[in-house]
């Protein structure tokens, strides 16, 4: 390569105050300044606009006196302080209507079971002997159905809570999926166990399910007794009242707790409309549960 001089300019005996260093030259002596010629290699292109600038960037923030540090790879020029940290991003989906959308749902349902000479209830209610006999809907209509309206309120309620902030992690369409399904699981195993003299009603298993699910996401990996004590404490105290169902809540929670630690490192996916569109859907195997459960008395009609 063809080499060109390399101009050094140099001075010594001037005070460091000025920002040059002081050689500490004899007492009188005036400081003096030179220069200095040397050969260095002439590069072209961009490999030579490259190292100019990044000569003038360390030797500016030197001037500064902050630190030379440039992200080159992985290596700090000049010393200083380490490159910062790149900002993980946010693990969350965002806000979504879910939860509100489960509350109307209930109440809606409230408004047609509650009230003299309504049927729905022995229609649709959990009997453990009539699902093992094979009335299968019962698993999943009996999620709609309620005692009295202060059930159906507090059910209402957690699930508005529990859904929106498991939709935030997951998404709706997923997190609506999931809490169906763990509800009807916990109905279906519950008559399993019990296999007869078991009634039950109510949306709790679906709530217990979302909180098992929330619960197992929380979980971190050295201290996964946390969370999930908090929601065994929980069920303890929310679901062992004196009408309250155990066996469902606990089922239902247990299944929750599966579907959450299963998908505990899964990412939250990107917004869509098809998030609602598929959340929307759950609703068809409600549907179709009460249309058979239904069908005797339309035909009658």
């Amino acid at each position: 390569m063809d080499e060109e001089p390399a101009v050094y300019s140099f001075c010594w005996g001037q005070s460091a105050k000025r920002g040059r260093i002081d050689f500490a030259p004899a007492r009188g002596a005036r400081p003096r300044c030179g220069t200095r010629e040397e050969p260095r290699p002439r590069v072209d292109g961009h490999r030579a606009r490259a190292q100019a600038y990044l000569r003038g960037a360390v030797g500016d923030r030197r001037q500064r006196g902050g630190s030379a540090c440039g992200r080159v790879g992985d290596r700090c020029l000049g010393g200083g302080d380490a490159p910062r940290a790149e900002l993980t991003p946010k693990r969350d989906y965002g806000r979504s209507r879910l939860g509100v959308a489960a509350a109307l749902v209930i109440a809606s349902f409230a408004t047609f079971t509650f009230g003299p000479g309504s049927n729905w209830v022995e229609r649709g209610r959990a009997d453990a002997a009539r699902i093992i006999s094979g009335e299968w809907w019962r698993a999943a209509t009996a999620l709609t159905l309620h005692a009295d309206a202060t059930h159906a309120i507090g059910n209402a309620v957690a699930l508005s809570v529990l859904l929106a902030v498991l939709a935030q992690r997951l998404g709706p369409a997923l997190t609506a999926w999931l809490a169906l399904g763990a509800g009807i699981a916990g109905n279906v195993v519950t008559a399993l166990l019990t296999r007869s003299g078991h009634i039950s009603v109510g949306a709790s298993t679906v709530v217990f399910g979302a909180l098992g699910t929330l619960s197992a996401l929380q979980v971190p990996e050295r201290r996964a007794w946390l969370t999930l004590s908090a929601g065994v404490a929980l069920l303890g105290l929310l679901g062992t009242g004196e009408r309250a169902d155990l066996f469902a809540h606990l089922f239902g929670f247990a299944f929750g707790v599966v579907e959450g630690l299963a998908l505990r490192t899964a990412p939250p996916p990107r917004r869509s409309f098809l998030q609602p569109a598929v959340a929307l859907a759950s609703l068809a195997p409600i549907a179709l549960a009460w249309w058979w459960a239904l069908r005797g008395q339309w035909r009658h009609y």
